[in-house]
């Protein structure tokens, strides 16, 4: 009766001004509602502003599929499944029971993948709730950084780009000199990467990866190298397509001759 009366209301909100087109035949969408149970034939001509009696005619009863449940169920929400248990829809209520719960987990699946989205900046005193005990619940990852050093402005952009992309991973930052007493300069940018309340893997200055030519995707391809991301896009190393972009080429205008000292001497024709 849900489907039933969701379809009749969305037809009554159509307006006035629909005009249909006065036969007995029904559209193709009709018949979709028709056999999958969610309307009958005489609601499809109500509908239409006519009268059931004078187009139905004794038909030998059409022995129709049975509703795909799985596919009625899949665009409820959790009010909606309410209301069929308190009409008694379902003459098992463990059934809607078992759709309520799968519902109630997307939701929860749908909340905790979306939980971040930024960087935040910690203090000394926030590092064991935001990093190794927050990593029991979340990877964490956390910037070592300087304002002085600009590899580490380009870590900071590239975390900036994926924060939102990678909405379950607990991005932060922290000055090097606020998390670990005389932390080496020449250590940075440092990202420790947290799981399970231990560290997982780290990157040490940007030599790991394309050092101030780092962009994000080359920090993307390295999380989903070390098994941090499982949902990149990305299908090979973006250092290699650059690369082959960067590939050197001889210069039209060069020509190469033999001197006669025998090593090659490089004259530009112009």
């Amino acid at each position: 009766r849900i489907f039933r009366a969701r379809y009749l209301r969305k037809l009554k909100m159509q307006g006035s001004g629909t005009t249909y087109e006065h036969s007995g035949n029904t559209t193709e969408w009709d018949d979709i509602l028709i056999k999958k149970g969610i309307i009958t034939r005489e609601d499809a001509l109500i509908a239409k502003g006519l009268n059931p009696a004078d187009y139905i005619k004794e038909e030998a009863p059409v022995v129709e599929d049975e509703p795909d449940r799985d596919e009625l169920m899949r665009d409820l929400d959790l009010d909606e499944m309410d209301e069929l248990e308190e009409e008694g829809e379902f003459s098992d209520t463990r059934i809607l029971d078992q759709y309520r719960q799968q519902r109630m987990n997307q939701l929860k699946e749908a909340a905790f993948r979306n939980r971040f989205g930024d960087v935040v900046d910690i203090v000394k005193n926030d590092w064991v709730r935001e990093v190794t005990e927050a990593s029991n619940a979340s990877v964490v990852l956390v910037h070592l950084y300087e304002n002085s050093i600009v590899e580490c402005e380009v870590l900071d952009e590239a975390m900036r780009q994926l924060a939102p992309r990678f909405k379950y991973l607990k991005f932060l930052r922290i000055k090097s000199t606020h998390a670990i007493e005389n932390w080496p300069e020449r250590n940075l940018p440092a990202l420790f990467i947290y799981q399970d309340g231990a560290m997982k893997t780290q990157i040490i200055t940007l030599k790991q990866l394309c050092g101030k030519s780092t962009k994000a995707e080359d920090l993307e391809w390295f999380l989903s190298e070390n098994g941090i991301i499982n949902d990149s896009e990305l299908e090979e190393d973006p250092q290699k397509s650059r690369k082959a972009v960067r590939k050197p080429t001889m210069s039209a205008g060069t020509v190469f001759r033999v001197s006669g000292r025998g090593s090659d001497d490089e004259d530009d024709d112009t």
